[in-house]
């Protein structure tokens, strides 16, 4: 299949061309991106084959010399004004933006502050949170990747919430990102003096990731973001009540729920310790530790993920998979990074 992937001057866009380049199905035939543009592709990404590809950065809206599946890796408020278009002229589509993670016009508005400029393919659109929508994305023309906070979370407390482990009352989650996903963009609270031997809060209170999480959750979230003084990776810690009147499930009786929801989701290591973020760093793996605290009546789950594969390049890449009816697992057997 040919593709190209929009946007490859960040982060999130080269790590998707380097999971494109070495997907055993995937021709990369264009690769764009603002300011790279005119640059060889080897020269913001070293390796992977991105030296043997010959591909160079073209701008914005340049030709996308015939693929067939577009990824967009742009600010939000840019893929809704490109995607018409490419669907129209029978393009797939991928957003790691936030254009296309709502239905519901309004709370795309309340959390980004502007009106929804593509109302129409909203409905179309597909969730790609792929261990939970994975039937729905099978066939997908269009497929918004969701945040990755809300991936790391969601994923985290899913069982709970598909088991009807846990009540209506608020959801907490603590999370914490490496300095990557705060984007390539250079701004006072990421240069290297500030986030080194540093743990600070942002987002405080009105984080974009939280209408997410509410959606995916069915509850209020009061999520509070934290930067790590790391280059990539999450960790989620996130607290939820059991339902009233139900007897809370603890130790191996928990494990063996995630184990049983997540059976068929090769990328869902549900591990019996707290795990750390350098165990998945560079992969498409999540790593998930649940427990009962039966002193304070709350399970607490923890898990970690690589914010720039299995929260956005990674996943992009296994929902593409998935709605091609291919192996899941396709392109994504790379090595993690240990130690």
């Amino acid at each position: 299949m040919r593709i190209a992937v929009v946007g490859a001057s960040g982060y999130v866009g080269q790590v998707t061309c380097q999971l494109a380049l070495g997907h055993p199905r995937l021709d990369l035939v264009a690769v764009q991106g603002q300011d790279a543009a005119g640059e060889p592709l080897s020269a913001i990404l070293p390796g992977a084959g991105a030296d043997r590809s010959g591909l160079v950065v073209e701008t914005l809206g340049s030709d996308l010399h015939g693929a067939e599946t577009v990824i967009l890796g742009l600010p939000h408020g840019l893929s809704q004004e490109l995607a018409p278009d490419l669907l129209g002229r029978g393009v797939q589509v991928i957003d790691l933006g936030a254009d296309f993670r709502f239905k519901d016009p309004g709370e795309y508005e309340f959390w980004y502050g502007t009106p929804h400029k593509a109302v129409d393919l909203l409905q179309e659109s597909v969730y790609g949170l792929v261990e939970v929508r994975r039937a729905e994305l099978v066939g997908a023309r269009l497929i918004g990747v969701p945040g990755c906070y809300v991936t790391a979370a969601s994923l985290g407390l899913w069982p709970l919430v598909a088991r009807s482990c846990i009540g209506d009352e608020l959801v907490i989650v603590d999370g914490y990102s490496g300095v990557s996903g705060a984007g390539k963009g250079l701004k006072a609270s990421t240069h290297f003096v500030s986030v080194n031997e540093n743990l600070s809060t942002y987002g405080l209170l009105d984080h974009r990731h939280t209408g997410e999480m509410e959606m995916n959750l069915g509850r209020r979230v009061l999520f509070t973001p934290h930067l790590a003084p790391i280059t990539r990776g999450i960790l989620a810690t996130s607290y939820a009540v059991p339902m009233e009147g139900s007897k809370p499930l603890m130790g191996e009786g928990l494990l063996e729920l995630y184990r049983e929801i997540y059976a068929d989701s090769p990328f869902v290591r549900v591990v019996d310790r707290p795990p750390g973020t350098r165990e998945v760093l560079g992969t498409n793996f999540i790593a998930i530790h649940p427990v009962y605290d039966p002193r304070t009546n709350r399970y607490v789950v923890i898990s970690v993920i690589d914010n720039l594969v299995k929260g956005a390049a990674g996943q992009a890449i296994q929902a593409l998979n998935v709605s091609q009816g291919w192996p899941e697992e396709l392109g994504l057997d790379q090595l993690g990074v240990w130690p």
